[in-house]
This record gives C-alpha cells, sequence and structure tokens, in this order.
C-alpha cells in the first residue's frame, strides 16, 4: 500500500491535472475568457493562472494564445488534448484495492464519496483498461460480487503491460477445458464485465484473440519482448460483437419479442449496445441487437429467465437452441417426483 506521502504526492497530482481539464474546457469553448475569468472559474487567483497557462504551453506544448482583438485566450487548434498521462505502478495497484474494497463497502455516504473519487481515478487509467458501464461511479457503486477474485498485483501487472506494449507469459487454468496451461499472451484490452476481470489479448498458442479471465490466471511474468496492436484493433468493437463474456464466429442479428408485462420492465434497461427497440400492438416490444454465433447459448441462457413472457424470433438457430433446451428441461420433470 502507498505510504502516506505519496498519497498526498498522488492527490496533488490529480488536483493538478483536473485544474488543466478545467482551464482547457474553457479556453476550448471558443468564448476568449481573460485571466480573471479563468481566476474565478478554477477558484484560484490571476497569477496562479498565469503561471498555470504558462507550464501548459512550455512544458505541455497546448496551443494557448492571446488574441488582442478579443482581449482573451484561446486555443489555436480546438481539438488539442492533454498527452497522455499514465498511472505509476503505486497507483494502478491502489485504484484496483480500493476497487475490490469499495464493492464490500457497505453503501454509506462515505463510501459513494470515495466511489465518484474512484471513478475520476479511473479517467486516468490506461485507455485499454475497459469498464463496462455507461458511468463509472454508477458501474462501481452497482457491480456484484465477483465469483472469482483477481489479486489487485495480478491487475497492475496487466496494466502494465498493457501499457508498454510487453508480451506476457500466463500460466492459465482453462474452466472450459479442465486444463492448466501456459502460453505467450499479448494483452490488447483489460475489460471489467460485472465486476470481474478479464484479458482480452492475442493467444500466440491459437493464433487468436482471446477473453482470459483475471482471477484464472495463476501466475505470470513479463517476457520483455515488445508487441504492437492490429492495425484494426478496436478495443470496443470487439467487445460490442459479444453477449457478456461470450463472442466469436459470424455476426447475425438476434431478435426477440416481449410480451406487454415485460416489455414494461424491459424499456428500462439496455442489455446490449448495439439494442435496438421497436414498440409493437398491445404494448409488446421487439428488440434487436448484433452479436455473434458463439455467443447464442449465452443469449439461450439470458431469456429463459423471462419465461413465457418472451418468445426468440430470430435466427433460427436462436430458435432451435431453446426449444432443444426447453425439451431437455422438461424430460427432467417428466417423471413424477416420488
Amino acid at each position: 500500500m502507498p505510504s502516506d506521502r505519496q498519497t498526498e504526492r498522488q492527490r496533488a497530482r490529480f488536483d493538478t491535472i483536473e485544474l488543466y481539464k478545467r482551464l482547457l474546457q474553457e479556453l476550448r469553448t471558443g468564448s476568449y475568457p481573460t485571466k480573471a475569468r479563468l481566476a474565478r472559474i478554477v477558484r484560484r487567483d490571476k497569477r496562479t493562472v498565469q503561471r498555470i497557462l504558462k507550464v501548459l504551453k512550455d512544458q505541455h506544448g497546448a496551443p494557448i494564445a492571446f488574441d488582442r482583438g478579443q482581449n482573451g485566450f484561446h486555443l489555436t487548434d480546438p481539438h488539442w488534448t492533454l498527452p497522455e498521462i499514465r498511472l505509476g505502478a503505486g497507483e494502478l495497484i491502489s485504484f484496483f484495492i480500493v476497487e475490490r474494497a469499495l464493492r464490500h463497502a457497505s453503501p454509506t455516504a462515505e463510501v459513494q464519496l470515495a466511489r465518484q473519487s474512484l471513478a475520476k481515478l479511473a479517467a486516468y487509467l490506461p485507455e485499454e483498461v475497459v469498464v463496462n458501464i455507461e458511468r463509472l461511479d454508477a458501474a462501481i457503486d452497482i457491480a456484484p460480487e465477483p465469483a472469482l477474485e483477481t489479486p489487485p498485483l495480478i491487475l497492475q501487472q496487466l496494466a502494465e503491460a498493457i501499457a508498454n506494449r510487453e508480451t506476457l507469459h500466463l500460466t492459465y487454468f482453462s474452466q472450459r477445458e479442465n486444463l492448466l496451461s501456459h502460453r505467450n499472451v499479448d494483452v490488447l484490452t483489460l475489460h471489467n464485465y460485472l465486476g470481474e476481470w478479464y484479458a482480452v489479448g492475442w493467444d500466440h498458442q491459437t493464433l487468436a484473440v482471446r477473453d482470459f479471465h483475471a482471477g484464472r490466471i495463476r501466475s505470470l511474468f513479463n517476457t520483455r519482448r515488445r508487441f504492437h496492436p492490429p492495425e484494426d484493433w478496436n478495443s470496443q468493437a470487439y467487445l460490442n460483437h459479444g453477449f457478456g463474456m461470450f463472442r466469436g464466429g459470424p455476426p447475425l442479428t438476434v431478435v426477440i419479442e416481449f410480451d406487454s408485462y415485460q416489455a414494461r420492465y424491459i424499456r428500462e434497461r439496455t442489455y446490449h449496445p448495439t439494442q435496438v427497440n421497436e414498440d409493437l400492438p398491445d404494448q409488446r416490444l421487439r428488440v434487436a441487437f448484433t452479436i455473434t454465433e458463439a455467443a447464442l447459448p449465452q443469449v439461450v441462457r439470458w431469456l429463459m429467465q423471462f419465461g413465457h413472457h418472451a418468445v426468440a424470433v430470430s435466427p433460427p438457430l436462436l430458435c432451435e437452441l431453446v426449444r432443444s433446451r426447453l425439451t431437455e428441461t422438461l424430460a427432467l420433470y417428466s417423471t413424477p417426483s416420488p
């Protein structure tokens, strides 16, 4: 754990970055704020604002200029952003330790404040560290207890390997194969789904992108070999292709219709990033989303929770899987219990 002095330095660092961002946001509006106006916005004196503007220009290359005609500052390139800021090793492991602790904490006002602070900190994680939520503070608040915990040190090592583009050697236990294996992996994305962490990476053994549950990594070490991500790699597009953490195979569109009772609840939530809702007569609802074929069994498991309130419309393979699952389940109850 970081010392009090380290924590204080980290806090000061992030406060400074937040200050930079607030100033740049105002400059980006094109309203040509004066030094006095910027001072009021960031609640600092004009001398401090002058010093920060100089640091942004001289040390970070910000294209800040003063327009005499408008009597104010502006960005000559409104699309300019701060260079990428990476968390250090201590900051990374602190994030993962706190993230895990907050999932165990009771929902008090103090815990909610800590979750909001953690959400701000997550803005400085490498972009390849993905939390599967629209608002990080809300997601940390609702994430359920994971079935399999991942040691924060493992998460730190994965995040650092991603940032440095270094190949890792994993000792990994596969539940599906019931086998312990050794493999080299170029980790491309660290993804949090419903409170559980997954390392998405190029597997040198299968020559394909695979999802590895970080909690099943028994050990890892850095090979010190560098790698370049595939040119067409897009982590969000890859994650969107699946349903939950199930993906693979050709893309297809799933269509499901919900009766008027279940439709009321379905309208309140988004179950997939590509989801499109269409209202039907009698207050029924048709939902469509695009996944890949290997995710269909997971769609079946999700669909069956709604019982007779939902029906699979397409693709035909999904309908067949649902019929097969229902037939097998019904067979378990075909003989009366003694």
